[in-house]
């Protein structure tokens, strides 16, 4: 019994659907109770007022005839009209005798209100009142009281009495019929109150299940729910939306820690066989000396890829710092092309500079310059010998458009929507000479573009070239660098 006890009061009031159909019974409770009190003060009063109307009417067609009957035959005047009247007919004189009654006496029972009424009928005034305090009870009487006169004297009064017994059982079988339809409206509002809140959380119910699954590490999970309701469409498609993200962040993590392990184990390796094998007998000093280079280039390469992970985890916490500077766009790209000069050279690759004056950018001059310095390695790692590599910047509206191309294999279009990917490297003729690169480069491109409220792109032909864009929101030209680009442009003139 306790448990049964406590499985309703959890089900009813610890439970949303619970609580809903309480409500329910509740807000109906009172719009029954409201109604039936107004249906109860409408109908009494309409009732009582017919009653008491013609109640009046009686006693006034009464008191017509016995003023117009002889005294004498007022008895038979009353006991004609008692014969069908239902109720109290007394006659009183002055005296307070009670010259005829049929029923119950009232005068000579404690009514003061009667005695009261009699005493004012003689006063010349008719009046009809209640004659007991509550409407409810049985023995409630709607009471008449009117003078006859003769020759225009008060020489008697008639009182006439009609009981509301009759109206009282009308009323007790509509409490009780009210009552009973309203009880099982209750039940009914309640059952279908709480069968329709089930059935309408029926879809939370499907969101906990695959929330659940998600929090257990089913990742592949997802809502499918049949509701048409725009309000549960709409969460589901956002929860599958978050889903998704979810997923794709945790599957980005993985295979970040699982390339990051890779990257970071061959040169670990390669560190230790070099020291183990650095110990296993005496060398010379120049064999100590090459060795040493050598672990210094592991560790140069080590410390490359620990930074390029600190960058993009700096970028997905979003605290990768950005100064916000005047950075003269034009010069920039002149520096960083003239940089590359040199080592062009060395496979007699020629850097076609297109860069358009007065070019500004607010950013991080130093994260800038990072990123063309990476697209002109790639553009150079993957450039045939005696071919050329453009770089060409210019206004494009709002945005400065910067494009690095070169005249390799290209990329396949299965390849270019990962190219930005952290550690995915093409596995084609376009890697074989990318050397000792980890896959970063592009990733970190990315993220110091988005960081500049910018963006980046390929378009590239299998066999054709590969063309990196990126577009900076431009801003006001800074005339102090001027000089500096001029002095920059002269420098490549006697290079060249």
């Amino acid at each position: 019994m306790k448990n049964w006890f406590f499985t309703l009061y959890r089900r009813l009031f610890r439970t949303f659907r619970g609580r809903l159909a309480m409500h329910y019974i509740v807000v109906e409770l009172v719009v029954l109770l409201v109604a039936g009190l107004l249906i109860y003060i409408v109908l009494a009063k309409q009732i009582y007022q017919e009653v008491d109307d013609d109640l009046f009417f009686e006693a006034q067609q009464l008191v017509q005839k016995l003023a117009h009957t002889p005294g004498t035959q007022w008895g038979r005047q009353l006991q004609d009209f008692s014969a069908y009247y239902r109720g109290v007919v007394q006659l009183v004189n002055r005296e307070g005798v009670i010259l005829f009654n049929v029923g119950e006496e009232l005068i000579n029972r404690e009514k003061k209100d009667i005695a009261l009424a009699v005493h004012g009928a003689f006063a010349g005034n008719a009046t009809v009142f209640v004659s007991t305090s509550s409407l409810l009870r049985q023995d409630n009487l709607r009471v008449a009281v009117m003078p006859v006169r003769v020759q225009q004297q008060v020489v008697a009064v008639i009182i006439l009495t009609r009981t509301t017994r009759d109206i009282q059982k009308f009323f007790k079988l509509l409490y009780i019929l009210g009552g009973t339809l309203g009880l099982l409206s209750m039940i009914i509002s309640g059952v279908l109150g709480y069968r329709m809140a089930k059935r309408s959380l029926r879809p939370i119910h499907e969101i906990t299940h695959a929330a659940q699954a998600v929090a257990d590490g089913d990742l592949s999970r997802r809502l499918e729910s049949s509701t048409h309701d725009e309000e549960i469409q709409e969460l589901v498609h956002s929860l599958n939306k978050m889903f998704i993200c979810l997923e794709a962040n945790f599957n980005s993590q993985k295979r970040f820690v699982a390339d990051t392990s890779h990257e970071l184990r061959h040169p670990i390796t390669i560190l230790k066989g070099e020291i183990e094998v650095a110990l296993m007998q005496e060398r010379s000093q120049e064999d100590y000396k090459t060795l040493l280079k050598q672990l210094h280039h592991i560790s140069e390469r080590m410390q490359h890829i620990v930074n390029d992970m600190l960058t993009l985890a700096q970028a997905d916490a979003g605290t990768l710092e950005i100064v916000q500077e005047k950075v003269d766009l034009s010069l920039l790209l002149q520096e960083v092309g003239q940089h590359h000069l040199m080592l062009f050279s060395k496979r007699n690759i020629h850097l076609d500079m297109q860069i358009a004056d007065g070019l500004e950018i607010m950013g991080d001059q130093h994260r800038i310059e990072r990123v063309f310095y990476n697209l002109l390695n790639n553009a150079y790692r993957y450039a045939p010998s005696n071919s050329t590599i453009t770089l060409a910047a210019s206004m494009a509206k709002a945005y400065i458009s910067i494009q690095v191309s070169d005249c390799g294999i290209g990329i396949h279009k299965q390849n270019q929507q990962h190219l930005f990917e952290r550690f995915y490297r093409v596995d084609d003729a376009r890697n074989t000479q990318q050397g000792e690169g980890a896959g970063l480069g592009l990733a970190i491109c990315k993220h110091i573009i988005l960081a500049h409220r910018g963006s980046i792109g390929v378009s590239s032909e299998h066999g054709q070239g590969a063309s990196f864009e990126v577009k900076l929101p431009s801003s006001a030209i800074n005339p102090e660098f001027s000089q500096r680009l001029q002095d920059v442009i002269q420098a490549q003139a006697i290079i060249k």
